[in-house]
């Protein structure tokens, strides 16, 4: 493959201070094609980006994680798209939401919860998404909900009785050779090899110490740090333990590849469950199953990427998108939240995945 192109426009984003570092894998007719560039933050004796390089994939985790578990437990017959998700969360205090609504995002539960419940403690969090915050009926309109995919986490884990990341990582990471993903990489001394995101916020410096004490915070992060690193950005999974079901998810350029190998294959799920849960379901969004599908106008996946196109992004720079007519796939790995969110990649995406296009398919 000839991405001499796409490599030029990566570094044109590190030079325009959009992220300091980038990984990317394009796929086409069965082949993988990786490259890396940048460093892990604008200081120049840092880190460069490599192979080993773990990345927070923030949103990317509801379908890397979730939607894969909740295609596999679909495949299993252990609960119905159209069935009340109640039925199995009693505690769940929205009786007719189903699956498909919180996997289609139209449930009507409210994009997050606001900072002074998040800001509490994990069982407040849970209690508080569980309690069903909504904003219109089920069913009306799409209202994208981290609190949707933290029910839905719940739900998976209920059914097979382990707790989520546990599930998570028994179902789908261990079976797909996934051996560098999962999450709070900093717990289990990896931090050094994660890509800094954002700045440490004060209230996220004060919970680190009321978990593990002083002591134990600074010998975990440091005596001040200054950057997040090899723990969560978002602020919901940081304060639910660094795993949920929208986020916590941290993994390396070749376990992406693995995973979206192996979901073209038909190994993360039946090729004819695949094909559901990344087929547009709505009339009033783009939405398919927990994936996203390339919409008419606007799409992070450009204007060449075909129209049965499906994929998803994450907040801090990660995105991932599959023409499956095209047998062709890209990876985008970034941390475009360092030092802070200011950076928008909503030039940049579509204009990636254009570039790797006219590479492959010209």
């Amino acid at each position: 493959m000839d991405l001499g192109t796409v490599g030029e426009l990566v570094e044109g984003g590190i030079e325009d201070g959009l992220f300091p570092g980038a990984a990317y894998a394009v796929w086409h007719g069965g082949a993988w094609e990786r490259r890396y560039h940048g460093r892990f933050t604008y200081c120049p004796d840092d880190p460069k980006v490599s192979a080993e390089s773990r990345w927070d994939l923030a949103s990317l985790s509801k379908v890397v994680a979730t939607t894969s578990l909740a295609m596999r437990l679909y495949d299993r017959e252990r609960y119905g798209l159209d069935q009340p998700v109640a039925e199995i969360l009693p505690e769940f205090a929205m009786p007719t939401v189903t699956f498909r609504n919180l996997l289609l995002h139209d449930a009507g539960l409210i994009p997050d919860l606001p900072n002074h419940l998040i800001r509490t403690d994990a069982d407040t969090v849970l209690r508080e998404c569980l309690a069903g915050p909504a904003t219109q009926p089920p069913g009306d309109r799409m209202v994208y909900s981290d609190v949707g995919m933290v029910v839905l986490a719940t739900a998976l884990a209920r059914m097979v009785l382990r707790p989520f990341p546990v599930a998570i990582t028994d179902e789908v990471f261990r079976p797909l050779g996934m051996r560098d993903t999962g999450y709070s990489p900093w717990a289990q001394g990896e931090r050094e090899r994660c890509v800094p995101t954002s700045r440490v916020e004060p209230w996220r410096a004060e919970m680190r110490k009321r978990r593990l004490g002083e002591f134990g915070a600074a010998k975990a992060f440091g005596s001040n740090p200054e950057y997040i690193q090899g723990e969560v950005h978002d602020p919901t999974a940081f304060v639910l333990g660094g795993a949920a079901g929208h986020a916590g998810v941290f993994a390396t350029l070749d376990d992406l590849t693995r995973f979206v190998q192996s979901l073209v294959e038909g190994r993360v799920a039946r090729p004819d469950t695949v094909r559901l849960f990344t087929t547009r379901h709505s009339t009033h969004s783009a939405r398919a199953l927990g994936w996203d599908t390339k919409s008419e106008t606007g799409s992070s996946a450009g204007s060449l990427f075909g129209p049965r196109s499906f994929g998803h992004t994450g907040y801090t720079g990660a995105t991932i998108w599959v023409d499956p007519d095209a047998r062709l796939a890209a990876i985008l790995l970034t941390n475009r939240v360092h030092p802070n969110d200011e950076a928008s990649l909503a030039r940049f995406r579509p204009a990636f995945h254009d570039a790797v296009a006219r590479a492959i398919l010209k």
